[in-house]
């Protein structure tokens, strides 16, 4: 006897694609999208050449908020972090990152990472952001909670409450800066800072992956929006 066709509802559905808090700004754009990590995001505008020069020559803007954003507050948290990770996180000083990645007890590598070290309090206890890759975010999550003390580090998972935006290439500082407060071009390359972006809290960092000097800005959604389109206009 032959099997009877399944019927729609008893066939699993594919799962429904995250998007950033950016997507209608991107979409609004004519954004080519694409499925990457889970999420439904963009992958060109107007040509990748177009946008490739735009970046080497000039400056161009990247949703990034897919990726994992981790806070961190407690004591020795530097020196708990040192224990996962091959890079000398103890040096840092307060303004300072280090890219590494997160290590298993065999050496393999379960994420590569930036570690941002915002300094100690009065207190004793230290504070640090994390970044850490879409595709395993949940999985970075559990690892750092695994290994960590529970009673004197605590991680505050902003993944889906802050976007991050990327703003690289050469002219990034001439574009950017009018509508921060502070001053960026004092900061060097893996210096972070937190700041006001559009009179609203942010933290920035001269990090990114382009290869070209650059910022990310983590910010509250409405801020990110607000910037994004700020930015297209400029």
């Amino acid at each position: 006897m032959a099997n009877s066709p399944a019927s729609p509802d008893s066939q699993s559905e594919t799962p429904k694609l995250a998007r950033t808090p950016l997507f209608d700004q991107v979409v609004a754009q004519n954004a080519r999208l694409t499925a990457f990590a889970g999420w439904e995001m963009p992958v060109q505008f107007s040509g990748l050449k177009k946008e490739h020069a735009a970046v080497r020559t000039a400056v161009g803007i990247f949703d990034i908020s897919h990726m994992g954003k981790f806070a961190f507050h407690g004591r020795q948290l530097r020196e708990q972090l040192q224990s996962l990770v091959p890079s000398d996180l103890t040096r840092l000083q307060p303004g300072q990152a280090q890219y590494t990645v997160l290590l298993n007890p065999n050496g393999g590598i379960i994420d590569d990472i930036i570690f941002y070290y915002q300094g100690e309090e009065e207190s004793g206890e230290q504070r640090g952001m994390m970044i850490v890759n879409g595709a395993t975010c949940t999985k970075d999550k559990d690892w750092l909670l695994a290994h960590l003390d529970a009673d004197s580090v605590t991680l505050q998972d902003l993944s889906t409450s802050k976007v991050l935006i990327a703003v690289q290439g050469p002219l990034a500082l001439l574009h950017l800066q009018p509508f921060v407060k502070e001053a960026l071009a004092p900061v060097k390359a893996f210096g972070h800072l937190e700041a006001t972006v559009l009179g609203k809290p942010a933290f920035i960092a001269r990090t990114g992956y382009t290869g070209e000097d650059g910022f990310e800005l983590m910010l509250d959604p409405h801020v990110g929006i607000e910037l994004w389109q700020t930015l297209l206009e400029s």
